[in-house]
This record gives structure tokens, C-alpha cells and sequence, in this order.
């Protein structure tokens, strides 16, 4: 009888445990590489090789992320973000995609280097059509690291996937018990853990030990809300990102504009957007040449001011409200596929 018992105790909790997979959403991981999957010589290495894990190995290293949810997995690609171009963008963008269309997963994230992950997280808010959640994460130490930050912030972004108030927020990031809007996101230091921050908006929500809360919502038209739709494209438009300072070489302004099919400039300019009164001449050949230019600046947070000194009117440029001169590029890039008229990117610009 003892051993009926226990035998029936065991059958009931299996039958349990099966019923809590099929309640649970099911989650595919898109891995890419970067710092979370790097593999160093010792603990205490500062030098290492990003991108070393494979998908599976990098899953199997954390535990309890079957009892959040199902999970799924695809390797991308596997680089230092560093290294990412637009054609792995493009690809990523496919495997979304595919993921999102897919009415057996229910969320999807992707691990990142976090060189370039608020990056990759604002190309995806802009283009990915769904309203499943999208969560990157990656991690500052590599996996063979003493403490490496990791594996919870892989365990904490699934938990974010998984969460049911995570649908239609668009793409998110979780770092570091933080998250963040897709948008609004930034990588602020080095090497700190707790490098990514959004400077103008704050943290959207923070999630602990795999328990999420949420205290804003964006209010940015993104994923399915925007325009841009990057099905059967396999280019994007060429943008070059100019940064300003005390006395720049203009005849080096001059040699860009030689670049083949060069569509677009960013501006990081100094201050409010500002651009040096001596490049008037490199401002006006460039317009004339049909090149969009977008005013940002490198200061790290601000709105930059519409028609500051008069640029815009002047010489026909856009202002780059928030964003800084790499998401601009990005927006620019975008907006590039469906116009080159000033008014209607300007109009991008003030939305997305």
C-alpha cells in the first residue's frame, strides 16, 4: 500500500507538471552572441571572446526557464555585436518574422552583445510586425566570468516574455533587474552591469528574481503602428553619421560626399544640434546633391530644437527630435525606403 501511494504521488505530480508546460506560453530564443554566450581564459579575465556558446549551451546553463515557459531556440548568428551589420539586421528581422507568425510562440527574445543591442532594439521597435512581446538582453561579464550577469538577466527576460502584460509594449529590453522601451534605451558606460539606462525617460518597468512590474508605457507608435515593412528587402539605404567638433576639417566634409550612393547624413552636432557656421558651404552642396540631413546631437539626452539658429529652414534640413545620432541613422534609413521628402521625415522624426 506504502508503495501504491507513492507511486500515485508520483503519477500526480508528473500529471501536474505537464499540465503547467501546457499552461505555460511557449518562448523562442533568438540567439546572436555577444558578451552573454562569451567564454574567457580565467574568472578574472577582462579580455575574452564574445559569441563562444552556442544557443543551447547558453539555455542549458540557466535554471528554472522551463518553469517560466516552454522554450525554443535558433541561432542566428553568432558575433560580437560589434561586428553586426545591415545584412545580419535584415536576417534577425526574418527570424522575428517567422517567430511572430508562428501561433505556437507566444513571445520571443533574443540575446545581444550590448554594444550595439539599444541599437538592434530600435531597428526592430521600428520595423517587427507583431504585438507578441520582444525582449532583448545580454550581459556586461562573459559566461565563464566570477558573478557574470548573465544568466539572470536571460532568466529575468524570459520572465518578461512570459508576463501577460508584456503584449503589445513593442520591443523591449531587460538588463540588469531594468526595463526599457526599445526606443528610449541606451548603453551609458564601459563596463558597469549597470550601464543601460534611458536618459530622458527612466526604466518602463524593473523586473526582480523573475517578478515583473510595470510602471509606464511608451506612447511612441512602434512595431505594428509604424510604416515601415522590411518584407523582400535586401538592402537598406546608405546613411553616414558626422560628428561635430571644434574645427573641423571641411575639405573631409567634402570627401564624403563622394561616397557612392550616400542617401542621407547625421549630424551629431554640439549643444542643441548645432553645426559650425563654416560648413555652410558643405551643408548646401549636400542638399543639392538630394541628401537628407537629420540634426542630432552628442550630448547623451535632450530634445534637439526644431530650426535651432534657423538650420532647418535655411538649409532644408530635419531635426532629430530625442534620439541620438545612431538611432537617428536608423530612423533616417527607414524613413529613406518610402521618402526623401524634408516634410514627411520631419513628421517620422516627431512620431517614431
Amino acid at each position: 500500500m506504502h508503495k501504491t501511494l507513492i507511486t500515485t504521488l508520483l503519477c500526480l505530480s508528473s500529471f501536474a507538471s505537464l499540465a503547467d508546460n501546457i499552461n505555460n506560453p511557449t518562448i523562442e530564443i533568438l540567439a546572436t552572441g555577444g558578451t552573454i554566450a562569451g567564454v574567457a581564459s580565467s574568472q578574472t579575465s577582462s579580455s575574452y571572446k564574445a559569441g563562444k556558446l552556442t544557443a543551447e549551451q547558453l539555455i542549458s546553463s540557466v535554471n528554472g526557464l522551463s518553469n517560466l515557459a516552454n522554450i525554443k531556440y535558433e541561432q542566428v548568428y553568432n558575433k560580437d555585436s560589434g561586428d553586426v551589420t545591415l545584412n545580419d539586421w535584415l536576417k534577425l528581422y526574418g527570424e522575428v518574422q517567422k517567430a511572430a507568425e508562428n501561433p505556437s510562440i507566444n513571445a520571443i527574445v533574443i540575446t545581444h552583445g550590448t554594444d550595439t543591442l539599444d541599437e538592434t532594439a530600435y531597428f526592430l521597435e521600428l520595423t517587427a510586425k507583431t504585438t507578441k512581446p520582444i525582449v532583448l538582453v545580454g550581459a556586461m561579464r562573459p559566461a565563464t566570468s566570477m558573478s557574470a550577469d548573465g544568466p539572470l538577466n536571460l532568466y529575468n527576460a524570459v520572465a518578461v516574455a512570459a508576463n501577460k502584460d508584456s503584449t503589445g509594449r513593442g520591443v523591449m529590453v531587460a538588463m540588469n533587474e531594468k526595463i526599457f522601451d526599445g526606443r528610449e534605451v541606451y548603453k551609458t558606460n564601459t563596463t558597469s552591469v549597470d550601464t543601460f539606462e534611458a536618459p530622458n525617460d527612466g526604466p518602463i518597468g524593473t523586473v526582480f528574481m523573475g517578478k515583473v512590474e510595470y510602471k509606464s508605457k511608451t506612447v511612441r507608435p512602434n512595431t505594428v503602428n509604424t510604416p515601415f515593412n522590411l518584407n523582400g528587402v535586401t538592402s537598406l539605404p546608405d546613411v553616414a553619421i558626422i560628428y561635430e567638433h571644434v574645427g573641423v576639417n571641411t575639405e573631409m566634409l567634402d570627401h564624403i560626399l563622394d561616397t557612392k550612393n550616400l542617401k542621407g547624413i547625421i549630424i551629431a552636432g554640439v549643444g542643441d544640434g548645432n553645426i559650425p557656421s563654416y560648413e555652410k558651404d558643405f551643408l548646401t552642396k549636400a542638399r543639392k546633391k538630394g541628401i537628407v540631413i537629420v540634426r542630432s546631437s552628442h550630448v547623451g539626452s535632450g530634445h534637439v530644437t526644431y530650426d535651432y539658429n534657423n538650420l532647418d529652414t535655411t538649409y532644408g534640413l530635419v531635426s532629430g527630435d530625442d534620439l541620438s545620432p545612431s538611432k537617428a541613422r536608423i530612423l533616417l534609413m527607414l524613413s529613406l525606403m518610402k521618402t526623401s521628402d524634408i516634410k514627411q521625415i520631419q513628421e517620422y522624426f516627431d512620431k517614431y
